[in-house]
This record gives C-alpha cells, structure tokens and sequence, in this order.
C-alpha cells in the first residue's frame, strides 16, 4: 500500500491542485449567487491556500532542493497557518451564531490569523524527499511555541467541526459539516497510522499526503452545507 502511495503521488498531488483549483471557483460562484452566505467566500480562501500548498508539492517533482523551493515552501506555512482560521466564523455562521457572538470570533480568528502569521514565518523547514516529490518540510530546530501553533490549528479547528455537526444533525439533520470534520481527522488518523516509514525514517512520512485527502474531502462537505443552506433558503 505505502509503495503504490508513493509510486502514485506525483499525478495525484497535481489532480488534488486542480481539484483544489475547481473547488475555489465554485465557492466564489456560490458566494457570488447569494452574497448574504459568507461561509462560500470564507472557504474559498482557505481552497486558495489549499491549492497553493497542492501545487507546490506537485512542483517538488520538477524542482529540486534549494532557495527557490525553499521560499515557496514556506509560503506554503504562512498560507496554512492564516488561512485555517478562518474555520471559526465558518462554523460561528453554521451555526447561526448571534452578531455579537460573530463579531467576538471573527475578532479572535484575526488575532489567531496574526499569531499564525508569525508562527509561518518564523517556521523552520529542511528538505525531504519521498518517492519523485521533493518539498521542504517543517525541521526539528522549529521553536516550540511555532510548533505548538502547527498542531492547534491542525486539531482545534477539527474537532470544532465535528462538534458543531453533532450539534446542526440534532438540530437540523444535515449531517455535512459532522464530515467535513470527521474525514479530516479520519485521513490526519490515517497518516499518523499508515504513513510512517517501517524503517522508522520520520524523513519519509506519508502523513502530510494522506492528509490532503480528508482536506478534499472537507472543502466537498462545506461546500455541501452551504449549498443546501442556499437551497433551503430559496424554497
């Protein structure tokens, strides 16, 4: 299995870009059919950031290891890590949460976009490569506190989703935000389990390519519940 994952990576990191790219533009056109729905604009400029780190990856089997690589890379970081905060409002607008109360997440969302915005930049990247695809990954001399952010962002937002889904499925029974979230930590599981080197080389974990799948599969089921909000409001 891991063979063929690694065998398989460079077409299918370019076919992630280019459903990534697709994925953007249907949110910016259901945003633009009904611009009372901000959860469309929200999501697309998380797909924004979701792309670039796709085609950046996919560029990891054209170019090699060095500045160039390196630089874009790291606006791969900075990209994810002031871009998944946008999570919060989206789930605060699921929910139908109160101005004030959306006012209060928006607010900490930009403070979160701040702090993740110097986490990506002060982020520490070495060059790995696994199979054709050569990226730069984030290093071990990467400060705790920055690493700390990493694994907020890549968790936190996660199993908000999951509980807001619980939360919209009893009230409304749509269950698409509850697997927006929990395929994102069903394929971030995944990785952690079935992405590990047998040798032990944590140079060659699978986990950041695993884990783009259930971020696919996160945008399919935002881009769901919005579109059924849309449809539920046009009745």
């Amino acid at each position: 299995m891991r063979a063929l994952l690694i065998k398989t990576m460079a077409p299918v990191l370019c076919i992630i870009a280019v459903s990534e790219c697709f994925a953007l533009y249907r949110m910016f056109v259901q945003y633009k059919k009904d611009r009372s729905n901000k959860i469309p604009l929200l999501v697309g400029i998380i797909c924004i950031g979701l792309f670039y780190d796709a085609l950046i990856l996919a560029l990891g089997v054209f170019l090699k290891a060095g500045t160039l690589l390196k630089i874009l890379s790291q606006f791969r970081y900075i990209f994810h890590l002031t871009m998944i905060p946008l999570l919060f409002p989206v789930i605060a607008l699921a929910l139908g949460s109160r101005k004030k109360l959306q006012r209060t997440v928006d607010t900490a969302a930009a403070v979160v976009i701040m702090i993740g915005l110097v986490a990506g930049i002060k982020l520490v990247t070495e060059a790995r490569t696994v199979g054709a695809v050569t990226r730069y990954a984030e290093s071990e001399a990467t400060a705790a506190w920055v690493d700390g952010i990493v694994q907020f962002l890549d968790i936190f937002p996660v199993f908000l989703m999951i509980g807001a889904g619980v939360f919209l499925i009893i009230r409304n029974k749509d269950w698409n935000m509850f697997f927006a979230g929990a395929f994102m930590l069903l394929f971030t599981m995944l990785g952690i389990f079935l992405g590990k080197d047998p040798g032990g080389d944590k140079t060659q974990s699978l986990m950041f390519y695993i884990s783009m799948f259930g971020e696919a599969l996160m945008v399919f089921f935002l881009w769901r519940f919005s579109e059924k909000k849309r449809e539920k409001k046009d009745e």
